[in-house]
């Protein structure tokens, strides 16, 4: 008579296996994840301090005296205008521009943009989107007033 031995690993030893591996496929997917969506940092920010203290802006970013808004703002408003003034029929970074201004709340400022980005590409979604978004902030500005 043949006698059968178990093969295999003994069952006690599948359960702390099986989450070993959950868990290194659940962190794998949370990465991929995070990546794809571009998230870094933690929910505090990039580099957010222990205790989640929030920073003030460095002085070097901020456009005080004039009331502003920061340089690194002003340097990409004017680097699009001159991307525009080179490029007229770019509907994308005419959007772009226009999405600054709705984002600043300067909705009469953007409505114009949105409007040429759509002469430009009739079938430009975010330019359409925009410009519903201006219309309805600039309507509801005067509302309010």
């Amino acid at each position: 008579m043949i006698s059968r031995t178990p093969r295999g690993l003994p069952p006690r030893i599948y359960v702390p296996i099986a989450f070993v591996v959950l868990a290194a496929f659940l962190g794998v997917t949370g990465y991929f994840i995070a990546i794809g969506f571009g998230v870094s940092g933690s929910v505090f920010g990039k580099s957010a301090p222990p205790g989640g203290a929030i920073q003030a802006p460095q002085p070097a970013d901020t456009n005080v005296e004039g009331g502003g808004p920061p340089a690194s703002v002003m340097l990409q408003l004017q680097q699009l205008r001159a991307h525009i003034a080179a490029h007229p029929k770019d509907d994308v970074a005419i959007t772009q521009l226009g999405d600054m201004y709705l984002a600043a709340g300067k909705y009469a400022a953007a409505i114009p943009l949105y409007e040429s980005a759509i002469k430009v590409n009739p079938s430009n979604v975010a330019a359409k989107t925009g410009l519903e978004q201006a219309r309805e902030g600039l309507a509801q500005a005067r509302n309010s007033q």
